[in-house]
Order: C-alpha cells, then sequence, then structure tokens
C-alpha cells in the first residue's frame, strides 16, 4: 500500500510539471486555468492512451498517426539498451575489479589514475569515435561489423558496447571506493588472520558486501546512464524513446515518455531492496 502511494504521487508530481511544460509551449500562456486544463488533459490522455496523436509533416501536409501501439516499439528498445547496457558495464567493472586486485600496488595504482582520466572523456567524444572506427574498418576491409546507425531496423552490439564504456568507468571507480573503504573494516583482517586467502576474502565477504553498497547509489547510476542514453540515441539514430520524444516535441508525449520510464525503474529498485533486506538486513 505504502508502495502504490508512493507511485501515484509520484505519477501526480509528473503530470504537473508536464503540465507546467505546456504553458511554454508554443504561445506562452502563464495562467492556472490553462494549466488546470492541461493537467486535466494529461490524466484523461493518461487513462485514455488509445485518443494520443502525433503529427508529422508528409509533403505538403500534416498527417495524424496514433501514438500507440508503434509508440513501444521505441519504448522497449530504450529499455532493452538501458537495462542491458547496465548489466554489461557491470560485468566489466567487476572484471577490471578483480583483475586490479591481482596487480601489484604499483601497477594497481596507475590503472586507477589512468581510470580517472578516462571517466573525463565526454560521452559525445566516445560515440563518435566507435562510429568513426567502425566505419574506417568497413571502408579499409569491407567487412561491416556492427550497423553502425539506426536505419530499417535497430542496432543493438554497436550501441550496447559503446554505451557500456562510460558506464564501466564510473562503474569501476565506484566499486573500487567501495572495495577499499571494505578491505579497511575488522572483519577483513579476522577472516585474513583466520588463514582465509585474499582472493577468497575478496570474493565471499568483500564483493558481496560492496554489491550491497552499490545498491545505495543505483539512483546516481541510473541518471548517469540516462543522461548517457539520450546522446545515444541521437547520435546513433536509433529510433529509440528519447529520439522519439526529441522529434515529437509534444508535452502529453513527453509526459507519459517520463511515467512509462519511471515505472519500471521504481520497480526495480524496490524489488532491490526487497531482496538486499530479506538476504542481508537493515535498510
Amino acid at each position: 500500500m505504502r508502495t502504490l502511494a508512493r507511485i501515484l504521487s509520484i505519477i501526480i508530481c509528473i503530470l504537473c510539471l508536464g503540465a507546467f511544460i505546456s504553458l511554454f509551449q508554443g504561445k506562452i500562456n502563464l495562467s492556472f486555468s490553462s494549466f488546470w486544463q492541461n493537467f486535466t488533459h494529461l490524466v484523461y490522455t493518461l487513462t485514455h492512451p488509445d485518443t494520443m496523436t502525433f503529427q508529422t509533416e508528409s509533403f505538403a501536409h500534416e498527417t495524424k498517426y496514433d501514438v500507440f501501439p508503434d509508440f513501444f516499439g521505441f519504448y522497449f528498445y530504450t529499455l532493452t539498451i538501458l537495462f542491458l547496457g547496465f548489466l554489461l558495464s557491470l560485468g566489466f567493472a567487476i572484471l577490471w575489479i578483480l583483475i586490479t586486485f591481482q596487480l601489484s600496488l604499483k601497477k594497481r595504482l596507475l590503472l586507477i589514475r589512468s581510470s580517472t582520466l578516462l571517466e573525463s572523456v565526454p560521452d559525445v567524444f566516445v560515440i563518435v569515435l566507435a562510429q568513426l572506427f567502425f566505419v574506417y574498418l568497413f571502408k579499409k576491409t569491407g567487412i561491416l561489423v556492427f550497423e553502425v546507425v539506426g536505419g530499417s531496423e535497430r542496432p543493438y552490439a554497436l550501441p550496447l558496447l559503446t554505451y557500456s564504456i562510460l558506464p564501466t568507468i564510473f562503474l569501476y571507480r565506484t566499486l573500487m571506493l567501495i572495495f577499499e573503504d571494505e578491505l579497511m573494516k575488522p572483519y577483513v583482517e579476522l577472516a585474513t588472520g583466520k588463514g582465509l586467502t585474499g582472493f577468497h576474502v575478496l570474493m565471499r565477504h568483500v564483493f558481496r558486501n560492496s554489491l550491497v553498497s552499490l545498491i545505495n547509489h543505483s539512483k546516481m547510476i541510473i541518471s548517469f546512464m540516462f543522461s548517457n542514453l539520450i546522446m545515444l540515441e541521437i547520435l546513433f539514430n536509433t529510433y529509440g524513446l528519447t529520439w522519439f520524444v526529441i522529434n515529437h516535441p509534444a508535452y502529453e508525449i513527453a509526459t507519459i515518455s517520463v511515467i512509462l520510464m519511471f515505472i519500471p525503474l521504481f520497480l526495480l529498485e524496490e524489488v532491490v531492496k526487497k531482496l538486499k533486506t530479506k538476504y542481508v538486513g537493515g535498510e
């Protein structure tokens, strides 16, 4: 019941924000009556999604199209890239962490400093560089390893690999700080004193506790990944949700898109919190 109340309150806030933004669309009209009219329109649209349409210029006239059900193709593509990108980034970051702790202290510090420099690289630079590399490879060898931009079919491989680069570095840096903090705790010294190897302590205890701590940073991580996703869809022309919203800038579409992105992310966070409480304890 408490979770449902939170979902409803956040959805109402999103609807209010959408109604407020609508006052600046086209001619600015800062009046409460316009705000309330647009708010009720959004509520009606949310409960009657089949009434939503968007316009596109077709030759000399504007043609209206139904938003649903074609909208779900854009929506699920974005969700797929977001969640698969997160899992891929997390896997790469964990592998990188395990490799780091097998190195000598000098090499470990060098790797950490290198990750700091890589983290400052803009996402636009990474995306464009990946596209240019595969275009250059295609021109030299005639082999198209991945689809570089969207066309008749949405590409998955190259956007996912490109998308996972900066989140991998971000997760690596975050996990390194968490791991180093965990390694300073008394239970590590106790486990080592009992004869457990450093790798066993790292995998059996530090690794589990670090992932639990990573959950506390989930909102920041999702925000970081979602901001990168917007730029990815624009530059790759992948016909995802953010691409659809940008190319059809109606406040109804933007508001519904935000709500549809919020619901799975919120539910996922609640499930993870429940699992954390069940298996680890605490809030």
